[in-house]
């Protein structure tokens, strides 16, 4: 299992560089980071789920390896892909490696990002279950646009589909259990978001047609 060190390079061992410079929290970073030399998981635990909760894409990364393997926690894989997915949101490319073994590595020394953003948001969703469709544009920017200046961040995406040989794309909001809590969602939807008559699509069509 490999943890982050905002310290020094160093990949072939237990401690990883950041790509991300800390400033208040470096302190509390290399508390965790003892914690777990000193093979005090279940503090290391608590440290990097403290620093998580807070957005920390560090602890979130190195909170995850402790979940993937169960030490200082029960482990538990699903817990540890999400924090590794939302690690790698925000361009952290160790956690990007983790989840896709294929991915370009990182080497000594070397930065590398990996960009990730609103098309990959579908992917990551569970394919069982409902998203509500906001709109639809020929243009890629039109969308981004409406995603942006609605603060969708981290609640939905859009995504690339082919309709008579035309690319279009389309944004997507929510993840619902069933197509009931999907319209009850609509139905609490800001004005902003009901003016383009949103509806209900099983999320699992929607990955098998997006691009």
């Amino acid at each position: 299992m490999s943890f982050i060190s905002v310290n020094k390079i160093k990949y072939s061992t237990i401690f990883i560089l950041s790509l991300f410079p800390l400033l208040s929290s470096a302190n509390t970073i290399n508390d965790g980071l003892n914690a777990v030399k000193n093979k005090d998981n279940k503090e290391a635990v608590v440290i990097w789920s403290k620093l998580a909760s807070n957005g920390d894409t560090i602890a979130k990364y190195n909170l995850a390896g402790h979940y993937s393997k169960g030490k200082g926690i029960e482990k538990d894989k699903s817990v540890s892909e999400d924090l590794y997915k939302d690690a790698a949101r925000t361009g952290l490319v160790q956690a990007y490696a983790k989840l896709n073994k294929k991915a370009i590595r990182p080497g000594n020394g070397t930065k590398i990002t990996f960009s990730s953003g609103p098309l990959f948001w579908l992917k990551d969703q569970d394919p069982n279950q409902y998203t509500i469709q906001l709109a639809s544009s020929r243009y890629e920017k039109s969308i981004a646009k409406y995603y942006e200046d609605n603060n969708l961040s981290g609640k939905g995406g859009y995504y690339r589909y082919s309709r008579d040989g035309i690319d279009r794309y389309a944004l997507i909001y929510g993840v619902y259990e069933t197509v009931a809590a999907a319209n009850t969602a609509i139905a609490n939807l800001p004005e902003e978001l009901r003016k383009k008559t949103p509806w209900v699509r099983k999320i699992q069509s929607l990955q098998n047609i997006s691009k």
